[in-house]
């Protein structure tokens, strides 16, 4: 069970998800202005979101104790972010095939979220705060506009390329450590404040 915990918590490594997301943003039509300027700024949100909460808690301490909150799972917040549009954008125009293909990306990102939790990664309260927040994200930007049509064969390869090319060629980087130092440097600390 724990390598399934494992496969499922690598896609939705930041590593992975942000070129992979970047490579389908700008390969969109342009008739899709408004669906590239909401997927865009949504990723941002929750990046930058979840981001501040960790250097909150990393650097000074802020969180919330009681419910074991020490920042959004980034994991779950871009899963959710990027799975759900990705699946809609794969499924192609007709309505059903839309409906399946987001209820595919929302389930694969929840499942991603559920990961974190046996590999001790985050709390409960982590993962349903990242999810709430990708999810509503992915709501706002299928709200507002849905895609004309899906992705060649070739953008999609290439997105997946893209996706690959951080984890495989520079595999001993890991986002949570620039995260660490980050956190060191803008707070002056010499340690982090850690899960208590």
């Amino acid at each position: 069970m724990q390598n399934l915990w494992l496969s499922l918590s690598a896609l939705g490594d930041s590593r992975w998800l942000l070129p992979m997301a970047l490579v389908l943003l700008l390969t969109l039509p342009r008739t899709d202005s408004d669906l590239k300027g909401r997927w865009l700024s949504t990723v941002a949100v929750a990046a930058g979101v979840t981001l501040a909460s960790k250097l909150a808690f990393m650097g000074w301490g802020i969180g919330i104790s009681r419910l074991h909150f020490t920042g959004f799972s980034g994991h779950a917040a871009l899963s959710s972010v990027v799975y759900p549009l990705v699946g809609v954008l794969l499924a192609g125009p007709g309505r059903p095939a839309r409906a399946i293909g987001l209820m595919t990306g929302v389930l694969l990102a929840i499942a991603i979220a559920w990961s974190r939790i046996p590999l001790h990664a985050h709390s409960l309260s982590e993962v349903i705060a990242g999810l709430m927040l990708g999810l509503g994200c992915s709501a706002y930007v299928l709200r507002g506009a849905l895609p004309a049509r899906r992705p060649t064969a070739v953008t999609a390869t290439a997105a997946v390329l893209a996706g690959l090319i951080l984890p495989l060629t520079l595999p001993d980087i890991q986002t949570h450590q620039l995260v660490i130092a980050l956190a060191k440097l803008i707070s002056g600390k010499a340690e982090i404040f850690q899960h208590p």
